[in-house]
C-alpha cells in the first residue's frame, strides 16, 4: 500500500516549520517520516522539530527541485525499504523550491509511485509579505499555483478587510486550491488535513509521450474551427505584473490525443510562463474522464473515474501563467474538439487578470 505524502511549501519566512510542528502535534498517534530540505550548508530545521519520534532526513546545500533531485530519489528509495516504520511522509521544501518539480518522481517514476502517493500540497503564505513576493519572485507564484490548499499565515498582523482581499487574490491565482487562514496560535489543522488531492492525479504515469503520439482508437480528423462565447472578465490588478488565470468549460467532446499534442507544444514553447495546467477531460470515445496537468514543464495524462449515466459530461481546464493570450488558448482548444458536425458546443470562458 503506497504511503501518503504531504509536501509543505512556502516562500522564505512564511513559517513552514512552525506549521509543521502543529501538524505533527495534532496527529500524535500517527508515525511520520520527514524530509527537511535547506538551501545552505548547515541544516538546522531538523533540530526545531518538537516530536522526538519523527524519522528525519535532512538534505542541505541545495534545493530538492533542482540540484538535489537525485538525492531525493535516493532518500525515497531508502524510505521505501522501511515503510513499516512510518505511516506518512512529509517533505518540507526550501523557501525557494518549486513544488511541481519535487512532485515529478511521485507522478512519473513507477518505483516511487508504487511506494508513495501525494496526498496534498500545502502552500503557506505570509499575509504581510505575499503581495510583494508575488510581484518580485517567480518562486512564490509557482508555489501557490501548484498547491492543493493555500494557508494564509500571520493573519493576526493584518486587517480583516485586507485579509478578505488577499483571499480573493490567492483564489484567483489558483482557483483549484482551497484558501484557508490562520496564525501560529490558531492554525486550521483539521481543515488542512481534510484537503486530499484527487488520487487519479498521482497514481499513473502519463499515458502519452512524444515517442507514443497516438492513443488506441484515435481518429485522424480535420481540425474544426474554434468556437467562442461571451467572456466574463473579473479583474484584480497588481502593478508590475501580468499574472492571469484562464478557465474553460466545454460540453462538446474533446479529442484527447489532439489535446495532448497541443498542450505539449504549448509547454515546449511557453513553459517558463505557464505555472499550472490542470483539467478534467471529456472524450466521448472513452468511458472514463481523463486528468491532465502540468508537472514542472512536463504534461501528465492519466485516466480517472468512469463517467456515470447521471454525470454531466464536460471538460474543464484551468491555465495559470504570465501574459496568457486568451484568444490564442481558445483557438488552440477549439482545434481539439472531436468531429461531430451536428453538435453545437456550449463553451464558457472565464478570464481573470489577477495581479
Amino acid at each position: 500500500m503506497p504511503k501518503d505524502v504531504t509536501i509543505l511549501t512556502g516562500f522564505l519566512g512564511s513559517g513552514k516549520t512552525t506549521l509543521l510542528n502543529a501538524l505533527l502535534n495534532e496527529q500524535v498517534g500517527r508515525r511520520f517520516a520527514l524530509v527537511e530540505n535547506e538551501f545552505g550548508e548547515e541544516g538546522i530545521d531538523g533540530e526545531l522539530i518538537v516530536r522526538p519520534d519523527v524519522d528525519i532526513t535532512e538534505l542541505s546545500n541545495g534545493c530538492l527541485c533542482c540540484t538535489l533531485s537525485n538525492n531525493l530519489l535516493d532518500v525515497l528509495d531508502a524510505l521505501s525499504q522501511r515503510q513499516d516504520s512510518f505511516d506518512e511522509l512529509i517533505i518540507e521544501t526550501t523557501g525557494i523550491a518549486d513544488p511541481a518539480n519535487i512532485a515529478v518522481p511521485f507522478m512519473m517514476v513507477p518505483a516511487v509511485q508504487q511506494a508513495f502517493t501525494i496526498k496534498r500540497v500545502i502552500c503557506l503564505v505570509d499575509a504581510e509579505l505575499i503581495e510583494d513576493q508575488l510581484r518580485d519572485t517567480e518562486e512564490a507564484i509557482g508555489q501557490i499555483s501548484f498547491a492543493d490548499v493555500i494557508l494564509i499565515n500571520k493573519t493576526d498582523r493584518v486587517s480583516p478587510d485586507y485579509l478578505a482581499r488577499l483571499r480573493t487574490t490567492l483564489h484567483e491565482i489558483n482557483p483549484l486550491a482551497e484558501v484557508l487562514v490562520g496564525h501560529k496560535d490558531d492554525y486550521p489543522i483539521k481543515a488542512l488535513l481534510a484537503v486530499v488531492r484527487d488520487v487519479a492525479e498521482t497514481t499513473g504515469i502519463a499515458r502519452l509521450t512524444p515517442t507514443r503520439p497516438n492513443l488506441p482508437g484515435a481518429q485522424s480528423i480535420p481540425e474544426p474551427q474554434a468556437h467562442s462565447t461571451e467572456a466574463s472578465p473579473k479583474a484584480h490588478h497588481h502593478r508590475h505584473s501580468n499574472l492571469v488565470s484562464v478557465s474553460f468549460r466545454f460540453t462538446k467532446s474533446l479529442d484527447l490525443t489532439r489535446l495532448y499534442h497541443r498542450l505539449t507544444t504549448l509547454l515546449l514553447f511557453h513553459g517558463k510562463d505557464l505555472y499550472r495546467i490542470k483539467g478534467v477531460i471529456y472524450d466521448r470515445s472513452r468511458a472514463e474522464r481523463w486528468i491532465v496537468q502540468s508537472v514542472g514543464q512536463t504534461l501528465t495524462l492519466v485516466d480517472g473515474a468512469p463517467w456515470q449515466t447521471e454525470d454531466d459530461r464536460l471538460s474543464r481546464l484551468v491555465f495559470i501563467g504570465r501574459g496568457l493570450k486568451t484568444a490564442e488558448l481558445e483557438t488552440m482548444l477549439g482545434q481539439c474538439f472531436s468531429r461531430d458536425p451536428d453538435a453545437s458546443p456550449s463553451d464558457l470562458l472565464h478570464q481573470t487578470p489577477i495581479l
